[in-house]
């Protein structure tokens, strides 16, 4: 707890979060921040409110926390933190080969050969960001984590409005919103196509998150066979 602390005190200069007020490995381990009396992007996400707008807004924040917390990757570390995630998903057998024979051949893509890692949310889903007042904050880094890929927080949240569209019967509406927020954090057209070419991987991670909490088994079921065709794709 105390290291999240420290965290937070080094993210409150980069981006917009609850202030850390004070910790005590005491009482709990309780750690005691600012209440930010928000509305979770979750409810705009539901009501179709300004999605464009929220969504770029929350490309810029990402973008700002990535920037500014510039280390090495480390791809190895980084799958294994998926396989261990894999490993504790109710997948089929059957499901789970397949999947992981397409993640081997992703940790092998020269696609991912970067030099510049960064810091990533690594729970980057809709009620973790907060609107107050135009403004958006980010919640609960407890899982934040170092020696990331930037494209892991996108693809997160990208299968969050996969998801969100997908329930209403309408995935394929997703697509041009999903692509205006990538467009929103990249710098320019290269870095766009880039970040395209490797989405399907961290997206595809974040619909077995989704399928994974969802109480609906034919939605979960569709998640799965998506997140499955979605990892074996070159690109978005």
């Amino acid at each position: 707890m105390l290291n999240e602390y420290y965290k937070l005190r080094k993210l409150e200069r980069i981006i917009e979060i609850p202030r850390p007020i004070a910790v005590n490995s005491h009482f709990d381990c309780v750690l005691v921040t600012e209440y930010i009396p928000g509305t979770p992007f979750s409810r705009h996400l539901r009501n179709g409110e300004d999605l464009d707008e929220k969504l770029k807004a929350i490309a810029r924040m990402l973008r700002r926390l990535h920037k500014n917390t510039r280390n090495h990757y480390e791809k190895d570390r980084e799958f294994e933190k998926i396989r261990r995630s894999l490993a504790r998903m109710p997948l089929r057998e059957s499901t789970r080969k397949r999947y992981e024979r397409r993640l081997e051949k992703w940790q092998k893509s020269p696609l991912l050969d970067i030099n510049q890692g960064c810091m990533v949310h690594h729970d980057a889903t809709p009620a973790n960001y907060l609107f107050h007042r135009g403004r958006p904050y980010a919640i609960d880094f407890e899982l934040a984590t170092k020696h990331g890929h930037c494209a892991h927080d996108l693809g997160i949240l990208s299968a969050e409005v996969f998801h969100h569209f997908a329930k209403k019967g309408e995935a394929d509406a997703s697509i041009p919103h999903i692509k205006r927020f990538l467009r929103s954090y990249s710098r320019d057209e290269n870095e766009y196509r880039r970040i395209k070419q490797v989405l399907p991987l961290y997206m595809s991670y974040g619909l077995l998150r989704v399928a994974w909490r969802s109480k609906d088994l034919k939605h979960r079921e569709y998640l799965i066979y998506k997140a499955v065709e979605l990892v074996g794709k070159p690109g978005l």
